[in-house]
């Protein structure tokens, strides 16, 4: 079952029951934390029932409460390995950060323009499995990007790969770590059959997701 989570900040964040716990996917803009505990305990979960966070990428609209989370309910934080040293300081310098020049700004201000992460549970690698989920390394909008593949819900968590708030486009030159490998990354997704996609910004397609994307993709070349 897949709930998307009311309520979260910036950015879309979801929800994954699985027979051994639940996974949240990606956790929102700082402060997100607690529409996330709300919409759990209006389903019946407890906090403890959450056993992973997994973030699609470090940027602080999907990743912002995802330590805070974590430190909440007990659960572990999962991140593709080329994305964990953004989760402290000395982040390697890049046009999101303004080259550095935020990690300089007071703590209790830079938190809300970079993700300060807690402990990492798992560093993700493209085709591990999590809790059914399936890593999809689709660099370029961050080095670590990732969709998540789940062949049992036949649907994909896509992230920031693609949005679909005015039908399908690829993320922007400016928000983007390398724009060209940004441009081409949706073409991993071509091979996998899914009913479902799931997006970090813009409405879900419930039917025939893969052949829309597959379609967009096409197009592009």
């Amino acid at each position: 079952m897949i709930w998307p989570i009311p309520g979260t900040r910036a950015a879309h964040a979801y929800l994954l029951q699985q027979p051994d716990g639940l996974v949240a996917i990606d956790a929102g803009y700082v402060g997100s934390d607690g529409a996330i505990l709300r919409f759990m305990r209006s389903r019946g979960f407890r906090p403890e029932d959450l056993k992973w966070v997994v973030v699609t990428h470090h940027h602080v609209d999907h990743a912002g409460s995802a330590a805070r989370l974590c430190a909440q309910t007990g659960a572990q934080l999962a991140i593709h390995t080329a994305d964990a040293p953004y989760l402290a300081s000395g982040r390697p310098k890049e046009l999101m950060n303004l080259w550095g020049a935020i990690e300089r700004l007071p703590a209790r201000l830079a938190r809300f323009l970079l993700t300060v992460g807690g402990p990492i549970g798992r560093r993700l690698e493209d085709g591990d499995t999590l809790h059914g989920l399936r890593v999809i390394h689709t660099p370029g909008h961050t080095p670590g990007s990732i969709c998540l593949y789940s062949e049992a819900e036949s649907a994909v968590f896509v992230g920031d790969v693609l949005n679909n708030e005015r039908g399908l486009r690829r993320p922007p030159w400016n928000v983007n770590h390398n724009h060209r490998k940004a441009q081409l990354a949706a073409r991993h997704l071509l091979g996998l059959s899914y009913e479902r996609a799931f997006f970090g910004h813009g409405p879900p397609i419930e039917r025939d997701a893969s052949r829309a994307i597959t379609r967009f993709v096409g197009e592009l070349a």
